[in-house]
């Protein structure tokens, strides 16, 4: 499943340097402008609409029957989608896999965590470039393993205090970064319309 990687390289600590961009919340900088985590000490993320807690929320109840059959057509996330408790050393919550039965072997993971916000992934102290993104109208990071541009994108969205929906996507062929977060922040959108409906 997708995150091992991810999630067992982001306990690093970083030292803190000056200068913060501040990026266009509708699109990913490029990678000549893209801040990393070490840039952007304690930065707050922007209010929320509304709080939407994910407490007790199965993620793979986060895609419908019609989102699913959208990402088999546009992703080929074809095998039924798997529930499982994340086992990475960081987080051990409630996920989603989605995963394709033919090459390339993409795998997409949801996970909905309790323990802590997304601004966590601004704070400085992880082994990360980050930077803010907006999805579907709420807060949220997108983020990568510090001074890798072609191995993985995970986003994070600020569903409440304290709380986050993270999609994290590591594919087995090495790919763009931008590219990779572009799916993820629109898997993540997909099952943000969804947590909506249910609150």
């Amino acid at each position: 499943m997708a995150g091992l990687l991810m999630f067992a390289s982001v306990v690093g600590c970083t030292s803190s340097t000056g200068g913060d961009p501040a990026p266009d919340e509708n699109r990913t900088p490029s990678s000549d402008e893209q801040p990393d985590s070490s840039s952007a000490p304690n930065e707050e993320l922007p209010p929320r609409p509304r709080d939407l807690t994910v407490d007790g929320v199965e993620p793979c109840t986060l895609f419908t029957k019609a989102q699913l059959n959208q990402l088999r057509s546009e992703l080929q996330l074809d095998k039924p989608p798997k529930a499982y408790t994340s086992k990475d050393t960081h987080y051990k919550a409630p996920t989603c896999g989605l995963e394709q039965s033919r090459e390339p072997f993409d795998s997409i993971d949801l996970m909905v965590v309790t323990s802590e916000g997304a601004e966590t992934w601004l704070s400085g102290d992880r082994n990360v470039d980050a930077w803010q993104v907006s999805v579907g109208g709420y807060p949220a990071v997108d983020y990568k393993l510090k001074g890798s541009d072609d191995a993985e994108c995970v986003t994070s969205v600020d569903v409440a205090d304290g709380q986050q929906m993270i999609v994290d996507f590591i594919p087995l062929e090495r790919r763009d970064y931008k590219q990779l977060c572009q799916t993820t922040e629109k898997v993540a959108g997909m099952a943000l319309q969804t947590l909506q409906t249910l609150k």
